[in-house]
């Protein structure tokens, strides 16, 4: 059978839909990764609060040693603290956003001919064939810290959108168990449509832009373990961090 080409309304509307697809897919995933970095800025905004209280009672332990530098003690107070720790917290957070995040404004979606012949030739298999064979820094943390951010951004809009059912239903739709159980449901449906359309997209664009940034590296003739690297080290703890909250992640199913 031969297949039938769309034409004439239908062809501009397919392709309609094709350009907003085009634009809107890149942007879901940049936001689902930027809202999961966020997600873990603000895990470590309380620990670096206390880094900072730490820092400061050492430095005013060592000022007031001194008589001729006794007057600084306390110089510095809670509100300058907090505003210290929230600036720490926010600039790591957009570093990582730049780092992580922003290559995900390259994801490009097949056209039709080309999705035809990746079930031929495997866009994917490329990467993956060499993430086994020479594994580097990028290849591993790259799209290793991109799930975690991903699941973090997915995590909090399915709280979003439990909390909003659960906030609608229960005022004048249905009683409270009856509402918490339907916003239960919708917070786990949005989980798993998050992921399903967006989450996998954005761990395989990670492990593209790693890899095409590693065979660059060796095309100058560099070695491409260092490619990434700093990247790795700047997103790493961010990750581990929110990582260490999932038990969070069980107050859908509680």
């Amino acid at each position: 059978m031969h297949s039938v080409e769309p034409t004439g309304r239908l062809a501009q509307v397919s392709g309609l839909f094709g350009l907003f697809r085009w634009g809107f897919m890149p942007l879901g995933l940049f936001a689902l990764v930027s809202v999961g970095v966020h997600a873990a800025a603000d895990v470590i905004d309380e620990h670096l609060l206390t880094l900072v209280d730490g820092l400061d009672a050492w430095a005013d332990a060592r000022l007031a040693a001194f008589e001729a530098t006794a007057a600084w003690v306390d110089r510095v107070g809670p509100f300058e603290r907090t505003v210290v720790a929230r600036a720490l917290a926010l600039a790591w957070e957009l570093a990582v956003a730049v780092l992580v995040a922003a290559p995900q404004l390259g994801y490009r979606e097949l056209n039709e001919v080309e999705r035809r012949l990746s079930w031929v030739k495997d866009a994917w298999r490329a990467p993956w064939l060499r993430l086994l064979r020479a594994p580097t820094p990028a290849r591993l943390l790259r799209p290793a810290v991109t799930a975690v951010f991903a699941a973090g951004g997915a995590y909090a809009l399915a709280r979003l959108v439990e909390a909003t059912l659960f906030v609608t239903l229960q005022s004048d739709v249905a009683s409270p168990p009856v509402a918490e159980a339907v916003a239960r449901g919708g917070g786990w449906v949005a989980l798993a449509l998050v992921v399903g359309r967006l989450g996998w997209r954005a761990v395989l664009r990670a492990l593209e832009h790693a890899d095409a940034a590693c065979e660059a590296a060796l095309k100058r003739a560099a070695p491409a373990w260092p490619v990434g690297l700093v990247g790795a080290v700047v997103a790493l703890p961010l990750a581990v961090a929110l990582v260490l909250q999932s038990q969070a992640l069980l107050a859908l199913v509680r």
